[in-house]
């Protein structure tokens, strides 16, 4: 039986209450034993168990590996271990391997370390390549920094059960610049290099603008920067979702296996080395899948027949293929990420807005505005890259021209006051209200007023209803907060904001709108 650990004080000082949060994290995974953790992470057991034993503040490697063997979020722990360095810093109690609690990566680095933490070095930004040699300079220097020879990459590669093998000879040639890499091949190796999600899209945006995107080996480098004006255009050959309709169809799939089955979330986590909340994120489709963990969960729930385990296996590959919005990595926050593939991957959309133009059908100038007063801090480069992907979003989503029919029907009801609202200037108000007018006789767009005399109504918010023509995809209420946002699919929740949808519908004719909003634009 193991030893309980010694109890301790959050309020004994920084690394007590580190070490305290570290207990918290293990006991919201189940509990896994020191041993489990190890072979989940590649660190001694002992190491592990040190680095929550409140000793000692453990170096960032550490903390990695132990968040990754509980399911973390490594993004929040990464910030809650820079706050207690900076603590330590501060205080000058800084007692974990050197000084001030901070400790370089051995040699070589262990799988999963975050080499851009290292003391004393700046972070490589694959965004600054403007070539794709220069890319690989970077590339190469990440792998320095991460103490990785080149036998040691491809070793690791190997001991990854989840993602693909590297060939010694194949990687040589890369760093050497006879041969182009594919951008699969080019994440893999920045993931092996302990690369974060944040670093991952970062260089996924690098890839997008410097790497062949064929999947043959040998595509010519680029030694010149890419033309201007193709940046930031969407590529063809990313389907309408990206990977969020196999993510969303075989997460529906499983619940549904696992509520036939009458299994708990907790034991289905438990099969799968994984606390009850993945599941739930795995069966809404809020992460992508590793195929060992659907392999597992298939045999739990009793499929076990190979015609039936092969098409759940493959939809789990595929949730793994890139998304034209990673380019946009530094400006698209992950809790957005599944929106824009349910926005695509929908049949239709139902959005009510209660204070400014839908961005799905905002001008450009508008939009510009908008994100401007959203992102007060925002550089000019920043700004112009949220625009670029507003204006991608309604090329893709349902504005193409011819219409096709091919992406969902939008319907909007505005609430007459956001085109009172004083915003910005009267040049940029007249343009926006003549847009909506276009968008109003537009087959692709459903477009209602409701106006100021109709009356009180029960939305106390903006919220958009996202419907798939799949039968096993439940409707999505989606609700957007400032920093952050809600997926609701419980049928009530469902139910409740349609009801409130139609009402404000059925309030606004669109026969009125268009001249309401005729009459707005001679006002103004």
């Amino acid at each position: 039986m193991p030893r309980p650990e010694n109890p301790l004080d959050p309020g004994a000082g920084p690394i007590a209450a580190f070490a305290v949060q570290l207990r918290r994290l293990r006991a919201d995974a189940d509990k896994p034993s020191y041993r489990v953790m190890a072979k989940r992470s590649y660190y001694g057991y002992t190491t592990l168990a040190e680095a929550a034993a409140g000793h000692k503040f453990p170096s960032w490697e550490v903390t990695r590996a132990y968040v990754m063997a509980c399911d973390g979020d490594l993004d929040e722990w990464e910030r809650r271990w820079r706050e207690t360095a900076a603590l330590l810093n501060r205080s000058g109690n800084g007692d974990g391997g050197d000084r001030n609690g901070e400790r370089s990566p051995p040699d070589p680095a262990p799988f999963g370390t975050a080499v851009t933490l290292r003391v004393g070095l700046a972070p490589v930004d694959p965004t600054r390549a403007r070539t794709l040699p220069e890319l690989m300079a970077m590339l190469d220097e990440l792998r320095r920094r991460a103490g990785l020879s080149l036998r040691q990459l491809v070793s690791r590669s190997r001991e990854d059960p989840d993602g693909s093998v590297l060939a010694r000879t194949t990687v040589s040639e890369f760093f050497q610049g006879t041969r182009a890499p594919r951008a699969r091949d080019l994440l893999r190796i920045v993931e092996l290099c302990g690369g974060t999600s944040s670093d991952l899209q970062r260089w996924a945006t690098a890839c997008d603008r410097l790497v062949d995107p064929t999947d043959a080996y040998g595509a010519v480098i680029r030694t010149s920067p890419p033309a201007e004006g193709t940046f930031g255009q969407p590529a063809a050959h990313y389907p309408p979702g990206g990977s969020m309709v196999p993510r969303l169809l075989l997460g529906a799939r499983l619940r549904a296996l696992r509520e036939a089955c009458g299994i708990l979330p907790e034991h289905a986590g438990y099969a799968i080395r994984a606390s009850h909340s993945k599941i739930s994120r795995i069966e809404l489709g809020r992460v992508r899948f590793k195929e060992r963990d659907v392999a597992d969960l298939l045999t739990l729930y009793g499929v076990i027949d190979p015609s039936e385990r092969a098409p759940l296996l493959e939809l789990a590959r595929q949730t793994n293929a890139p998304s034209w919005w990673q380019r946009y990595g530094d400006v698209v926050p992950g809790w957005y990420e599944a929106y824009l593939g349910m926005e695509e991957a929908a049949s239709s959309l139902r959005a009510y807005e209660l204070q400014l133009v839908p961005s799905l059908l905002q001008t450009e100038d508008y939009a510009r505005a908008v994100i401007r007063l959203r992102h007060p801090f925002a550089s000019e480069e920043e700004v112009e890259r949220r625009v670029q992907l507003r204006a991608i979003r309604q090329k893709r989503v349902a504005f193409e021209e011819p219409f096709t029919g091919d992406g969902p029907k939008v319907w909007a009801v505005l609430d007459e006051a956001i085109l009172h609202r004083p915003f910005r200037d009267r040049t940029m108000m007249r343009a926006q209200i003549q847009h909506l007018i276009e968008m109003a006789e537009s087959p692709g767009v459903g477009l209602r007023i409701l106006p100021l005399g109709a009356g009180g109504y029960p939305a106390a918010g903006s919220f958009t209803l996202l419907r798939f023509d799949d039968p096993d995809l439940p409707e999505v209420v989606y609700l957007e907060q400032i920093a952050s946002a809600n997926y609701l699919d419980r049928p009530d929740d469902v139910e409740l904001y349609t009801r409130v949808w139609d009402e404000c519908a059925a309030a606004s004719r669109p026969a009125k709108t268009t001249q309401l909003l005729r009459r707005l634009l001679r006002e103004i």
